[in-house]
């Protein structure tokens, strides 16, 4: 057997999610199409129309993203879906030369990539609270072991040829840090929450708007080339707590 599904997912023997990708796209754009009937009513205010897309079209498309191992081409045909639809759902043609900014700025919808993503963060900080003799901490243990080159056992040995991006890999490169820092971090539950890759572009994003504003704003710093500049976010530095930290946080490189 090479292929089974479980739980609504198809598992096959290689471990690639791409065949899932492309089965939940195809699940996903039929959805999508029956609901044209809703995307062309005037008295829907868009609004309710985005949030019939998140809960009807996007939680099937998203079904068991969390435990996928993407590539970049998965991402992609994720993100062109995801892009698709809103279009659909605003009445923009192809023809219209309306930019993904554009689109972007009237649906407020995050990309799927980082949904997913949080997803991926949210499963490890589950299960890594789970108590030691439970199969799925043992599990992925036994991953975490691997990643770091620590074999199961004296005669064990990989098998031969390169080694396909693990999903640990991919909780990696969300949070920039090793899977041993991670595994200590998620211990805590309010701490993880708010390590959320979701949360952390968005403030990296609002502190980089802030800096912009405040020295467009202010005559003294008014011929300061930003390009020169690089602005260090340390932990606990938010927007709301002033410009004062932010400008004690400004090095020069």
């Amino acid at each position: 057997m090479t292929k089974f599904t479980y739980l609504g997912l198809d598992v096959v023997s290689d471990s690639s999610s791409t065949p899932e990708v492309h089965r939940r796209i195809g699940l996903a754009n039929s959805i999508l199409g029956q609901l044209d009937g809703v995307w062309r009513k005037r008295r829907l205010s868009l609004n309710t129309k985005l949030r019939l897309y998140t809960s009807l079209v996007q939680s099937v498309l998203l079904h068991g993203s969390e435990t996928w191992t993407l590539t970049k081409a998965d991402s992609a045909r994720l993100q062109a879906f995801h892009r698709k639809a809103q279009r659909r759902i605003l009445n923009i043609k192809w023809h219209d030369f309306v930019t993904n900014d554009s689109v972007r700025s009237q649906t407020k919808l995050t990309d799927l990539p980082l949904i997913i993503a949080d997803r991926r963060h949210s499963l490890l900080g589950h299960v890594c609270r789970l108590p030691p003799d439970m199969p799925a901490y043992n599990i992925l243990q036994h991953c975490v072991n691997l990643s770091q080159g620590r074999c199961p056992a004296p005669d064990w040995k990989r098998p031969p040829g390169r080694q396909r991006k693990t999903w640990i890999q991919q909780v990696e490169e969300d949070r920039g840090c090793t899977i041993d820092s991670l595994w200590s971090s998620a211990r805590d539950r309010s701490l993880w929450r708010s390590l959320r890759p979701s949360l952390v572009r968005h403030s990296s994003q609002s502190v980089s708007e802030f800096f912009g504003n405040f020295v467009s704003k202010t005559h003294r710093f008014r011929d300061i080339q930003l390009s020169k500049y690089t602005v260090t976010l340390k932990p606990g530095l938010w927007v709301t707590q002033g410009h004062r930290k932010l400008y004690h946080s400004i090095r020069h490189p």
